[in-house]
């Protein structure tokens, strides 16, 4: 998969660590890695939080907003972002 990743976005740096590190909650992938994990799928990012895909308007919402958090970022604001969006979903259900 990380071959995969790689060929589809030439400038990242996915390997197989990286990669396992996911897998085996080690590590958490950023905002901008998931949503490349996520084309590479064709499937939201949304689906990785709750198996179901959310609408267009929504999957488009969420590209805006990965694309505006740096690989800067620090952890504790990542996860103050995902519930942020977690929770504006909710809300309107």
């Amino acid at each position: 998969m990380a071959n995969q990743l790689n060929a589809k976005n030439p400038s990242s740096n996915f390997n197989k660590g990286r990669l396992s590190k996911w897998e085996h909650d080690t590590d958490e992938p950023r905002l901008s890695s998931l949503k490349q994990v996520a084309d590479l799928f064709d499937v939201s990012i949304d689906y990785f939080f709750d198996g179901k895909e959310s609408s267009k308007e929504e999957n488009e919402a969420a590209d805006v907003i990965a694309a505006h958090i740096d690989d800067d970022t620090p952890e504790s604001e990542r996860e103050q972002i995902i519930n942020f969006i977690e929770n504006l979903k909710k809300a309107r259900k």
